[in-house]
């Protein structure tokens, strides 16, 4: 299918400087605003997907069920990740960005200087860690240094309940993949009652992921392959739809410039807000992504 873009930051930032002047280019507003709309769509479409496994068509867009259940799941998803301030620099952060530091340029975790590389990890003061050992400290420490000033900064606590989104789990009914009779979810499981087949669920989960299938559109009689289109959907899978489908919900009823201006300022808000979202609307890496959003919101 033809995606639509993801949207130029020189656009962005040239809507916020104009606006900071009292001035509100229709012309910019259409643009931008309508392709944050069609990026929008498309998440929310590929989302849908997901979600119910009806896939639209790359011609004609009608939507055909998949014949392999994937187990969807009726969940719109959230982060569970919470943006927090180094209680020494001020500097905003994710956790996230306090590990890829360490990963990008390894540091000792007790005087912070750059490690060096030989068959170890070595630090001038001492202590050596292999790469498989530094790595997995990397991953269960609560306190690393921050990627700004270097200090020791604690991993936030995770967000209370209500600022996330729980995945409500369907329960469709499973059929065995050896003899189609209806299977039982149980004791970690897939168990058919008919032949006796069992498996684990978590690999009889990953290789639903991973079949492959041939569609055919019943409109167009266009066909494709399951996988090569899920491959095409990559820059668009997200597990929190939520802020795309509010803003083509909102899109549409605005009729003045101002109002435009206030969707679109709604909309990259709260991806300032969702760090990881940023990436799939705007067309930049996330670093300098990060760092717009924090120049706009400034």
């Amino acid at each position: 299918m033809n995606w639509a873009p993801r949207v130029k930051p020189i656009k962005i930032r040239q809507l916020y400087r104009y606006a900071r002047l009292g001035i509100y280019d229709d012309l910019l507003l259409h643009d931008v605003g309508w392709e944050l709309y069609a990026r929008c769509s498309d998440i929310a479409t590929v989302a849908d997907v997901f979600r119910e496994g009806h896939v639209p068509c790359p011609k004609c867009s009608t939507k055909i069920k998949r014949r392999i259940d994937p187990l969807f799941s009726t969940g719109e998803g959230g982060t569970h990740e919470n943006w927090f301030r180094c209680t020494h620099c001020a500097k905003r952060l994710l956790w996230r960005d306090c590990r890829q530091a360490l990963r990008d340029t390894p540091r000792c975790f007790d005087c912070r200087a750059v490690l060096h590389k030989e068959v170890v990890l070595r630090c001038a003061c001492g202590k050596t860690w292999s790469q498989e050992a530094y790595n997995q400290s990397v991953r269960t420490r609560v306190l690393l240094p921050c990627p700004h000033c270097f200090d020791l900064v604690r991993r936030p606590n995770p967000p209370p309940r209500n600022q996330t989104v729980s995945a409500q789990k369907s329960s469709p009914t499973l059929h065995c993949p050896k003899c189609q009779a209806v299977a039982l979810h149980q004791h970690g499981n897939i168990e058919c009652t008919a032949c006796g087949y069992k498996r684990r669920w978590r690999d009889y989960r990953k290789s639903l992921k991973k079949k492959d299938e041939k569609l055919e559109c019943p409109n167009c009689r266009y066909t494709f392959r399951w996988q090569e289109w899920r491959r095409s959907t990559r820059s668009l899978r997200t597990g929190n739809p939520r802020p795309a489908r509010d803003f083509i919900k909102r899109w549409r009823k605005c009729r003045t410039p101002q109002q435009r201006m206030i969707q679109i300022d709604t909309l990259l808000q709260t991806l300032h807000g969702r760090g990881p979202l940023a990436p799939l609307f705007i067309d930049s890496g996330e670093h300098n992504i990060r760092q717009m959003l924090d120049d706009l919101a400034s």
